[in-house]
């Protein structure tokens, strides 16, 4: 009985969200994206969930001898300014931030939590393909990050992969991705499990963890945390995620799930500011679908 009073809650706690488009155009193609857009109470950051993580970065910045108010509540949060913290309010605070020496993660996934999907703002950067995920560059940070909107259709997925010597916070604009974390495979023993020789030592890879992740929520991982792969289980929606990699990373290692093999991939892009990648330049997204 006390599960299903608590089942009942979490249905209360999910509403339906209005979204604003800026014109005609974007409201159509707004249309032609079906992908759900209830957004759960619990992803919300509260006031005192907001100065506890100023609190905390705060005192990085003190360790660092920083000053303390480098970083600060954003519009609308724990005492930051009034109004509606935007995309570009997003991208600017970044850059403020990146251009220190030291730069808190804690803050970064705070800025990231603090933004609210709205779609009139990155609708110019989420282009799809039909037959693969896409990666669409928004922002370049002067080389110390990467910001860009990643669009998934139905049943779009990753494969597994790392992130050489960065951090990536991910945030879901519209639908649900799945995220599938993984342990690192273990290290050869022999040399003919080194050139890959012998089947019978190929291992799978060992899953960790899986969640689903709902509009306007954030996660965050390093290699020092594991692997991951993220999927749209979907089958009749879309989505779209906004994903922060700092440093940025050119190349990464991708993992066979059923035997451990990793092969190096590029990373590239499907558009870059909103303007489709021109076939000429021959560049082609290596990263594979999932295996």
């Amino acid at each position: 009985m006390e599960q299903q009073v608590q089942v009942n809650n979490q249905k209360q706690c999910v509403k339906r969200r209005e979204v604003s488009v800026a014109g005609d155009e974007d409201n159509k193609l707004l249309q032609q994206l079906p992908w759900p857009t209830k957004r759960p109470c619990s992803r919300k950051l509260d006031n005192s969930g907001d100065f506890d993580t100023i609190q905390s970065v705060k005192g990085y910045c003190l360790s660092k001898n920083m000053p303390t108010d480098m970083y600060r509540p954003v519009a609308g949060q724990c005492g930051g300014s009034p109004g509606k913290f935007r995309l570009a309010d997003l991208i600017g605070e970044l850059h403020r931030v990146f251009a220190e020496d030291h730069v808190n993660v804690e803050y970064v996934q705070y800025l990231m939590e603090s933004y609210h999907s709205d779609p009139a703002e990155w609708l110019k950067y989420a282009k799809f393909n039909k037959f693969r995920y896409t990666r669409n560059l928004v922002d370049a940070g002067n080389g110390k990050f990467n910001l860009m909107v990643l669009c998934w259709g139905e049943g779009n997925g990753s494969s597994i992969h790392n992130h050489p010597d960065s951090d990536c916070l991910m945030k879901v604009l519209a639908g649900q991705l799945t995220e599938v974390r993984f342990a690192w495979p273990s290290a050869p023993n022999t040399l003919d499990e080194q050139n890959g020789d012998n089947d019978e030592d190929l291992r799978p890879m060992h899953e960790t963890g899986r969640a689903l992740l709902e509009m306007d929520s954030v996660c965050h991982i390093n290699d020092t945390m594991g692997l991951h792969r993220v999927e749209n289980a979907s089958h009749t929606d879309k989505a779209v995620s906004l994903h922060l990699y700092c440093p940025p990373f050119e190349e990464c290692t991708t993992f066979n799930q059923h035997t451990g093999h990793k092969t190096k991939a590029k990373s590239t892009f499907w558009s870059i500011h909103g303007e489709k990648v021109s076939k000429k330049l021959k560049i082609v997204e290596d990263m594979p679908d999932d295996n």
